[in-house]
């Protein structure tokens, strides 16, 4: 019975970092085209479809390069080549009525379509560009940032 116990705190200790991985993931790369990549902690990481996105991330794309991102929400940001952009804040808890969806978009060009939290909390929606902050009231917007 003692070596059960140990084996089922063994397992447990085991996957809570599995879990823990999997609470922190805010969206992923939906499509992928040409080159992109994730950078996450100071590490760069090649960008692949599927890939988990977290709170913090910035996803930078080549040339020639093309990313689509999926939020938990199904918000949906595409960006075209050369282009970056920062994942600042993400809160999507409908349970507790938390939402707030920050993205800093660096350069490139961008399409962006509003997910649950648009209809859910639109106010919790900004979007940041160099030289001022948009705040979301409407489901589609095409930005372009120059350098």
């Amino acid at each position: 019975m003692k070596v059960l116990s140990n084996g089922l705190l063994v397992l447990l200790f085991m996957a809570s970092p599995v879990c823990a991985a999997a609470a922190d993931v805010i969206g992923h790369i939906h499509t992928l085209k040409g080159t992109a990549s994730i950078v996450r902690g100071g590490a760069t990481l090649a960008a692949a479809p599927g890939g988990a996105l977290n709170q913090g991330d910035m996803v930078r794309t080549g040339n020639p390069g093309a990313v689509s991102i999926v939020m938990i929400d199904d918000t949906s940001v595409s960006m075209g080549p050369n282009s970056e952009i920062s994942l600042k804040n993400y809160t999507f808890d409908p349970q507790s009525g938390k939402f707030s969806l920050v993205v800093r978009m660096v350069r490139g060009t961008f399409a962006y379509l509003t997910g649950l939290i648009g209809k859910l909390a639109p106010d919790s929606i900004q979007l940041l560009i160099p030289d001022a902050i948009i705040a979301i009231r409407g489901t589609k917007l095409l930005i372009e940032v120059k350098e």
